[in-house]
């Protein structure tokens, strides 16, 4: 599909105030204003609600949380984010800030391929991408995943605020550091 087509499709279908600029012209990912209404299919993935993330979650498919840190940026010698702020999520679910920006740093394409591939058996194997409501960053990162070649990848749109309005448990959860070897 042409990607002009997609970006066009996608604004009219979600009817927001968006723009072109807010899309990469080659990729189609979203590149700016990235708490706005999000549509209600990503590309490569499937749209799951809270109810259906739970069902996932209570069958132990893997949860990458990836709400950004914009307060700093990891800490190069020891790969920490030592300014996050406190973050409750899904219990069990990675926290991989800053992979869901629509140009991704080379670093941050490394860091979220390689937690994949390490809690991953197969690339059918089951992942969750999630973020907040009204958050382009899991949008983006869902099709990162699929891009590294993943079958099945669900994008729970709503994300965290979804999951604690059903009452389903949240745990504090830490980045988990960037490799920096």
């Amino acid at each position: 599909m042409n990607i002009t087509k997609l970006i066009g499709g996608l604004l009219s279908a979600i009817a927001l105030a968006a723009t072109a600029a807010d899309f990469d012209p080659q990729t189609g990912f979203r590149v700016h204003n990235y708490t706005q209404p999000t549509p209600e299919q990503v590309p490569g993935g499937t749209t799951i609600d809270a109810r259906q993330a739970h069902v996932l979650w209570e069958s132990g498919a893997l949860f990458i949380d990836v709400l950004s840190i914009t307060t700093g940026r990891y800490d190069e010698l020891d790969g920490t984010w030592p300014d996050h702020p406190t973050r409750m999520s899904i219990p069990g679910s990675l926290w991989l800030p800053n992979v869901g920006f629509g140009r991704p740093e080379d670093d941050m394409q490394a860091y979220l391929q390689e937690n994949l591939a390490e809690r991953l058996k197969t690339p059918n194997d089951p992942v969750v991408v999630f973020c907040i409501d009204s958050c382009w960053m899991g949008w983006n990162a869902a099709q990162h995943v699929s891009n590294f070649g993943y079958s099945k990848v669900y994008w729970f749109p709503q994300g965290t605020d979804a999951w604690e309005s059903e009452g389903f448990p949240m745990a504090q959860s830490e980045p988990l550091a960037v490799n920096v070897d």
